[in-house]
């Protein structure tokens, strides 16, 4: 969840858009602080100190995000406290007067009539595609797709499968193989049995991820496991910013540490249904389907959008089965979708 620079969305104490100036000089009073979760119309952050707030955008904001969401989970801002409280979070409040520019970011193209780049978590350095064996079933196409956006934005991708225990494993490994064998790790989990989860902890170790799958995979369920609590719901259902519906209504980053053995920072966020590439360029787009590499340099004609052209080695790795049809499915349905 994000505030885009021309939304609507604000908290209710700040409906008046929000104009966005480049920083300048900052003021001596500012205070360091991250935002850890948007909830609803709310902005919550807390300070180096661990001093948590109720946060207000200021009217006209120092930032450096002109070309996407201006506020997301994840963000380093600057930050003025008051002496007044939130009534019904009990919180102090502040004022946000700047946000820092982004290192990393996992973000989606937005949808509606004038596209923009949506930032889901900002400053991490993973993101976890969980997906379920069944109920829903895993979609290939959805994971290409976030894994493309995932190492567009200089993130390293795990994929986790739940609910390994209600099939036979062996039946879709081959289908994950692919991702293992361009140095993707791929852990395979039953959180309600409790299978394969302290590998999965070692992995998340020292990393800030952002946790992003489908409505019913189990990213509640998996959040309410690493911290004991039922810190997300996960029955009831509502609709958000997000396409489609899903279980969490909110975007919040979570600390789990572990007698300072584990220690991670992870992002939940809502469930989705369609996944839209933000900033990838069509031409780019054969680098992000590595196994085309052995063959696109034996295409007749350079450069090669392999998807009509006479003498197309990587179709004819398709037709000669050396590349798996649903890969060049997806590439075809990717490519389709790009400006």
């Amino acid at each position: 969840m994000s505030y885009n620079k021309y939304s609507e969305e604000l908290p209710n104490r700040s409906k008046k858009r929000v104009l966005v100036k480049t920083p300048k000089n900052t003021k001596a009073n500012l205070i360091s602080a991250r935002v850890t979760a948007i909830i609803s119309k709310s902005i919550y952050v807390k300070t180096d100190d661990n001093q948590e707030y109720e946060a207000i955008l200021r009217g006209v904001i120092n930032s450096t995000n002109r070309e996407s969401s201006l506020i997301a989970v994840g963000d380093y801002v600057k930050i003025i406290p008051s002496d007044n409280h939130q009534k019904q979070s009990n919180l102090p409040l502040c004022t946000i007067e700047q946000i820092e520019k982004r290192t990393t970011s996992l973000s989606r193209k937005s949808s509606g009539y004038e596209p923009f780049e949506q930032i889901i978590a900002s400053n991490i350095t993973n993101v976890m595609i969980l997906v379920a064996t069944v109920n829903p079933d895993y979609n290939l196409k959805l994971i290409d797709r976030i894994v493309i956006s995932a190492e567009l934005n200089n993130l390293n991708p795990i994929i986790c499968v739940n609910k390994i225990d209600l099939i036979d494993l062996e039946e879709i490994r081959e289908d994950f193989r692919i991702y293992q064998d361009h140095g993707i790790d791929v852990h395979f989990i039953s959180v309600y049995n409790k299978i394969n989860l302290q590998a999965l902890l070692d992995a998340l170790n020292g990393k800030e991820v952002a946790l992003i799958g489908q409505s019913g995979v189990g990213k509640s369920t998996l959040v309410n496991w690493l911290f004991a609590s039922e810190l997300q719901k996960t029955n009831e259902i509502s609709s958000f910013n997000f396409k489609g519906k899903h279980t969490t209504s909110f975007v919040k980053m979570f600390d789990y540490n572990f007698d300072n053995k584990i220690e991670f920072k992870i992002v939940d966020s809502p469930g989705i249904k369609e996944f839209g590439i933000w900033g990838l360029e069509k031409s780019d787009l054969p680098f992000y389907f590595k196994e085309f590499e052995d063959y696109s340099i034996s295409c007749k004609f350079q450069p090669c959008t392999h998807t009509h052209e006479p003498g197309c080695a990587v179709i004819q790795a398709v037709e000669d089965e050396k590349i798996r049809p649903i890969r060049y499915q997806s590439y075809l349905n990717i490519l389709d979708s790009l400006e």
